[in-house]
């Protein structure tokens, strides 16, 4: 009965988060990459080609495949293929309590507060419940929660001295995302923090024994994921990575400040603006209580290891020319909630001290911490924040797929802003998707085959039809407007044109 007790509250917290990311489950049309991440996924789930032969993915393929089971069993939906990422962000909250228990706290704490750490932990696992961050990105088809998911798992293994298990965790995250493999400098620090403390021979023997387990377990899921890429044929896709990105190097000195300011931009979404400013100020006074009155202590090794992992991968993608989409920052939100908690911690004990009650100073950080959150977690669930996945650029293209669909087998619509999203939602329509490069190129294309069937263009709403309708008027063409798309704001977002052919 005491173990289900301690139990409680992580699972009322994922039932919390849980709940928060179904707004925007249903809410968003897919981003861009999403619908290609998804079309990926539907090329597996049809057989369509199950290898991914012809379509040149640059990121390992475990999520594909995993969306592809999900097709399966729901049919082609949205919610299928972003059902592995509601799942990763919900299974993560379970995660960052499980870590933020193990890892042990400084005796500075009393007993009251910090009896198992289930307390820290709890703050951990509900800033991870909360977080706008976490909340907008757990319902996406994108890599990372399920990257994110894979890389805790591992932590908490390793914290548990499962080696193991923590590579094949680790395995799994890097056969969702290759940078996955950032957290391997974190994990093996824990590791060494973690082994028993015995004579130095059998420390050494242990250590050696810890690491071959840990590299064997890793290299099973990362094998898999290389013979499935040999198998398919054509380049390799970190390679076709690295050509996607133009590279990765150092950023220029012109791209540092503007680069810095595009990352911080996204740090105010983690726990919203007010809890921000908390950190910012809290997490120097935890280092240097570390540094002084917790000197040489267990505990503190594990928030300076933490806080230097957090700096460095900050620093990482602050001064590496990645580019700056707030997605890459997700793996970072639960290693500052594991910090956040334990910084709660550190201000209790001094609260308690102070007014001599550690229950009642518990619940006041705890109260505070809740209200500094929930705004931002509403907003978040209400999908309000501009992160995560689309938040409305995308409005409508269903509404467009579902006047496509309907239209005689051979027609063809013609796209050069919409490429992904068009082939995803119109993935088993009987029209024909085709890109143009330029308006010349499609003047070329209806002059040759423009009468033989059905011609439609789509065009974002911000973009002008002026250039098009020139370059094809001298081919006896024009555009006719049919449908248009609005976005939750009724705000337009796309317009659909039927191309006619005039006599001349």
């Amino acid at each position: 009965m005491k173990h289900l007790s301690s139990w409680a509250m992580p699972v009322l917290l994922c039932w919390v988060a849980f709940g928060l990311r179904l707004g925007p489950l249903w809410a968003n049309r897919f981003h861009s990459d999403e619908a290609l991440y998804a079309t990926w996924a539907l090329r597996i789930a049809t057989w369509h080609d199950p290898l991914l032969a012809g379509a040149a993915p640059d990121k390992p393929p475990l999520l594909f495949y995993t969306q592809a089971a999900a097709f399966l069993v729901l049919g082609h939906a949205e919610v299928a293929a972003r059902l592995a990422g509601l799942i990763a962000g919900v299974v993560s909250v379970a995660l960052v309590w499980r870590l933020a228990l193990i890892i042990p706290l400084t005796p500075f704490f009393s007993q009251a507060w910090a009896k198992k750490g289930e307390a820290t932990a709890n703050v951990a696992a509900m800033a991870m419940a909360l977080s706008p961050f976490a909340i907008l990105f757990s319902p996406t088809a994108f890599l990372d929660p399920l990257m994110v998911m894979f890389a805790l798992a591992s932590l908490v293994a390793v914290m548990r001295r499962r080696h193991g298990w923590a590579g094949v965790w680790l395995g799994l995250a890097a056969a969702t995302k290759v940078q996955a493999l950032i957290f391997l400098p974190l994990i093996m620090a824990f590791a060494v923090l973690r082994a028993p403390r015995l004579k130095h021979r059998a420390n050494s023997s242990s250590l050696l024994k810890q690491a071959v387990r840990f590299i064997v377990s890793l290299a099973v899921p990362v094998s898999i994921v290389l013979v499935w890429d040999r198998l398919r044929g054509g380049a390799p896709f970190w390679i076709q990575q690295t050509v996607n990105y133009g590279g990765i190097r150092p950023v220029y000195a012109g791209e540092v400040l503007p680069r810095l300011a595009g990352w911080a931009s996204w740090l105010p979404y983690f726990f919203g603006l007010p809890l921000l400013v908390v950190l910012i100020v809290g997490l120097p006074v935890l280092v240097i209580y570390d540094l002084t009155r917790g000197a040489r202590t267990w505990p503190a090794v594990f928030d300076l290891t933490l806080t230097a992992f957090a700096l460095a991968y900050f620093f990482l993608h602050w001064l590496l020319a990645f580019p700056t989409w707030d997605r890459y920052l997700l793996g970072l939100v639960p290693v500052m909630c594991v910090l956040l908690g334990r910084l709660a911690s550190l201000a209790v004990g001094w609260l308690a001290a102070w007014i001599r009650s550690t229950q009642v100073a518990g619940l006041m950080v705890v109260s505070l911490t809740v209200a500094l959150m929930i705004p931002s977690a509403v907003q978040a669930a209400q999908s309000a924040l501009p992160v995560g996945g689309d938040h409305g650029p995308h409005d409508g293209v269903d509404r467009v797929s579902a006047y496509l669909r309907e239209l005689p087998k051979g027609t063809v619509v013609y796209d050069h802003w919409l490429g992904w999203t068009l082939r995803y939602y119109l993935w088993d329509a009987p029209a024909y998707v085709a890109y143009f490069a330029t308006p010349g190129w499609l003047a070329e294309d209806l002059h040759v085959f423009g009468r033989t069937s059905p011609r439609y263009v789509v065009f974002p709403a911000d973009e002008s039809t002026t250039r098009v309708e020139r370059a094809i008027a001298p081919e006896g063409f024009g555009l006719a407007p049919v449908l248009s798309g609005q976005d939750r704001h009724g705000q337009p977002t796309f317009t659909l044109y039927r191309i006619e052919s005039y006599d001349r």
